[in-house]
């Protein structure tokens, strides 16, 4: 059945890149660049000379596809497909492992296998793509992590791959709650929590660090990305709503130009954060009134515009479907959340990191598809919710021991 599953996914997939296009502009022109430059005898370099604006995870992945000849839009598409059977294949893993039941594990598959945003996203160029798969085995290893007879090695690991998401995308950033409450959880003493701590930041430090020594290098100070500063001000400007609001759109949009030339990319970032900080500090009551009003957007369904409807009847009827299947994912899901006391500790650590990739879009601003890394922990939840069962499901065994 699993196998079912995943080629069901894989042929989902293939239909939505035959029929979907979408001219490479903005940020998926940016990353193809990142992943040429990479790939070449010069320096990393997004489609505006900027050196960490973007994360690098991403054209990270797609320098590989370019190394063997492989350029452009079909890169992208090639790696996108196999990033979608990987996160269809992890969504069993996490499943089974959160739930320990199997046939919740493939319900939750099936679903991310047909969930119409990541088979739409798999023909297009974005960072998504990537970040859906590290979170659904970040979450894997954190389970792992409260179970495991070697907390060591597995929060070592955990690390790792929580600093590769890292690297794919800076929101997932408050997701390490999940690890912190995985090793509070253990039934062992401080010291033993201190080390295992101590191994998960040097996991994370092990696969970052490169890169902040590269941007330190390229721009005198090493930062994750330039591009922190720049979504701060964004999201906190006095044109702020919400949503992307252009920087043409705000007060400073006549003079960023100029900024950038001047001060360079990370001297107009810099100063970027500056304003958005003295917005905040001005407005405390603005501020949080507008966070609270992206922490309700983000939960928003995506509905259908004009644009869908002039790309024809079919696509205006998958968009509808897409707004059903949202709805009964984070219905059941908020239903799991409800039910705390009776979900497994594997799904409560699947809760916490929802609720953590969730409160970090109050900062900045809200867009469709920042959703998109949550609706695969919504459909975890939404099949240990609709999968019966007649008791508490029983706590799997760590994998060491099983092993």
């Amino acid at each position: 059945m699993l196998a079912s599953i995943l080629a069901l996914a894989v042929l989902a997939r293939l239909v939505a890149m035959h029929v979907l296009h979408e001219p490479i502009v903005s940020d998926a022109a940016a990353y193809l660049e990142m992943a040429r430059t990479l790939a070449g005898p010069g320096p990393m370099r997004d489609t505006y000379g900027n050196a960490a604006f973007y994360s690098p995870g991403y054209p990270f992945v797609l320098a590989g596809a370019y190394a063997l000849g492989v350029t452009g839009l079909a890169a992208a598409q090639a790696i996108n497909l196999f990033l979608g059977l990987i996160s269809t294949l992890l969504m069993y893993l996490v499943t089974r492992r959160a739930s320990g039941r199997p046939f919740a594990a493939l319900v939750a598959a099936t679903a991310y296998a047909v969930l119409i945003p990541a088979v739409a996203g798999t023909a297009f160029v974005q960072r998504e793509n990537l970040s859906v798969p590290l979170l659904l085995l970040f979450i894997l290893c954190v389970i792992e992590l409260a179970r495991t007879r070697r907390p060591n090695s597995v929060a070592a690991i955990t690390g790792m791959v929580y600093g590769a998401g890292l690297l794919a995308g800076a929101s997932i950033i408050l997701t390490v709650a999940a690890a912190i409450v995985a090793m509070l959880w253990r039934k062992s003493d401080l010291r033993a929590a201190a080390t295992a701590a101590a191994t998960f930041v040097a996991g994370a430090a092990l696969v970052v660090t490169p890169w902040l020594a590269h941007v330190d290098h390229e721009l005198g100070r090493p930062v994750l990305t330039t591009n922190g500063p720049f979504n701060l001000y964004v999201g906190n400007n006095p044109a702020a709503d919400g949503r992307f609001v252009s920087l043409r759109d705000t007060p400073i949009g006549a003079a960023w130009h100029g900024l950038r030339a001047q001060e360079g990319e990370l001297g107009a970032t810099d100063q970027l954060g500056r304003l958005a900080v003295a917005h905040i500090r001005a407005h405390p009551v603005e501020t949080v009134a507008l966070s609270l009003k992206k922490l309700v957007l983000f939960w928003l369904p995506d509905l259908p515009d004009n644009a869908d409807t002039d790309h024809g009847a079919a696509i205006n009827a998958l968009r509808w479907l897409d707004v059903v299947q949202y709805l009964l994912l984070a219905g059941l899901g908020l239903v799991a959340i409800l039910r705390w006391r009776t979900r497994s500790q594997g799904e409560r650590l699947v809760i916490i990191t929802l609720g953590a990739f969730w409160a970090i879009h109050a900062v900045a601003y809200v867009m469709p598809r920042y959703r998109l890394p949550a609706l695969p922990l919504l459909a975890v939840l939404a099949a240990g919710v609709i999968t019966p069962h007649s008791r508490r499901p029983a706590e799997p065994r760590p994998l060491a021991a099983e092993a």
